[in-house]
């Protein structure tokens, strides 16, 4: 078994593990971040299989990524903003899952979901933000999600400078800083 794999699997069991601790945060915030945690999780378990020698899932695990970078990290950012806006969230509860089913099946529907990387860097910025606000207001949960978003920056920017720094793999240190990441926010998730 590769490096790369092991890398994956270790991502994977992150992604279940963060979803175990995701489930104790308020609905409909713990779906929202589930949402992007099982989209990361099912990236890793396909990424598994694809360096793992079975190179003719290679197409799903290419769109699998795709759509955690966008999908995923947009309810990651919608679950920690509807952590600073919590009351008005409780409040509309089901109406807000309405409304992002019924958007997310828009875009997937007519397959817009593909966001620019500008745009993608847009919203890791709302995200960065909440995790400030949350840092600042509530420091005990908070300092998890600025983990988390810090983890997740790290692993799409520096990863492969922190690689050479310490003499491993791109692909692994990107998978292992995006474990950080997703334990980070189901810490946070199970805290807040």
């Amino acid at each position: 078994m590769n490096s790369i794999v092991i890398f994956e699997i270790i991502l994977v069991v992150s992604a279940f593990i963060s979803l175990l601790l995701m489930r104790r945060t308020y609905f409909p915030m713990n779906l929202f971040w589930g949402v992007g945690v099982v989209s990361i999780g099912l990236t890793a378990i396909l990424g598994a299989f694809v360096y793992g020698g079975f190179n003719g899932i290679k197409p799903y695990h290419d769109l699998a990524t795709t759509y955690a970078g966008s999908i995923g990290i947009v309810s990651f950012t919608l679950a920690a903003v509807g952590g600073v806006l919590a009351q008005p969230f409780h409040r509309a509860g089901w109406w807000i899952v309405l409304i992002a089913i019924t958007g997310l099946s828009a875009v997937l529907l007519f397959d817009t979901w593909r966001l620019s990387e500008e745009v993608r860097y847009g919203v890791v910025a709302v995200l960065g933000l909440a995790g400030l606000y949350r840092g600042v207001t509530q420091p005990n949960p908070g300092i998890f999600l600025l983990i988390g978003v810090v983890a997740l920056v790290a692993a799409g920017l520096v990863s492969g400078w922190i690689a050479m720094q310490v003499g491993m793999d791109r692909i692994n240190v990107y998978h292992l800083l995006l474990s950080v990441s997703i334990l980070s926010f189901g810490t946070f998730a199970a805290k807040e």
